[in-house]
């Protein structure tokens, strides 16, 4: 059973590691992203959640450099992000992960997680050093009696804690998660929402995390912004996103509130 107690509320006032203004992305004609602008803030846990085809991968690719936006500006620790590229993003601690896991099959779980380091904010530390980093990152995500197992013989609920791993080696200031949650059955769901409080609880880490399951989304939030056609449905506590009228008509259903 999901644990549903919210975690503490952020201050409004907090400050923001990532700033979003007027920021669209066209796709020829199609509008993915229309005139977005809000803040992410220090350490909170933002979730995004909306229809599918509200632009919510989308939204991840032009934080995350993968995709530029055709106009606006993304601003992260002072520096201009708009029109990035995945590599210096990660390099500025900027991580992600995908909701298929993204996992290098002929390499153990511990390389794949020593790969992030090697990619990260400080990935030419001392050879001991990185060591001593992934066996913390691998701990702090569960699989240190896995280390030595070949990722291609192990379960979705691991490849997922390894992608984590590896976005975590790179020593991030703030990870997207692109449906952690997916594909997972409940007893894992709470696993991975377990896990996700504890590492925020532990690092104080930004984590922005796209889900359609959204009981989830709301027990381990601070916040929830829900898109719908490209543009800013609604951003709020989850109990107010919960029970807006628009967000009930728009998205929720059965089938999302798990």
């Amino acid at each position: 059973m999901i644990r549903v107690d919210p975690i503490p509320t952020q201050s409004a006032t907090a400050a923001a590691v990532m700033t979003l203004a007027g920021v669209s992305r066209r796709f020829g004609a199609l509008k993915a992203l229309d005139n977005l602008s809000f803040d992410i803030r220090q350490g909170e846990i933002l979730g995004i959640a909306g229809p599918n085809g509200a632009g919510k991968t989308t939204l991840l690719n032009v934080c995350t450099g993968v995709l530029p936006v055709s106009s606006g500006s993304i601003q992260f620790g002072g520096q201009s992000v708009a029109n990035s590229t995945p590599h210096r993003c990660c390099h500025l601690g900027i991580a992600r992960t995908f909701q298929i896991p993204q996992v290098f099959s002929s390499m153990t779980v511990e390389d794949n997680v020593a790969t992030g380091a090697v990619f990260g904010v400080q990935g030419h530390g001392s050879a001991p050093a990185q060591r001593g980093h992934v066996s913390e990152v691998l701990e702090m995500v569960g699989l240190s009696a896995q280390r030595r197992h070949s990722a291609s013989e192990v379960d979705l609920l691991t490849r997922k804690r390894i992608m984590l791993g590896a976005a975590l080696a790179t020593r991030p200031k703030i990870i997207f998660l692109d449906e952690p949650l997916s594909g997972l059955n409940a007893e894992e769901v709470d696993v991975f929402v377990a896990l996700f409080r504890q590492l925020h609880a532990a690092l104080h880490l930004t984590l922005v995390i796209v889900e359609h399951k959204v009981r989830a989304l709301a027990a381990v939030s601070q916040r929830i912004l829900i898109l719908n056609f490209g543009s800013l449905l609604c951003l709020d506590t989850p109990a107010a996103v919960l029970r807006d009228p628009q967000v009930i008509d728009i998205y929720l259903g059965s089938q999302n509130f798990a």
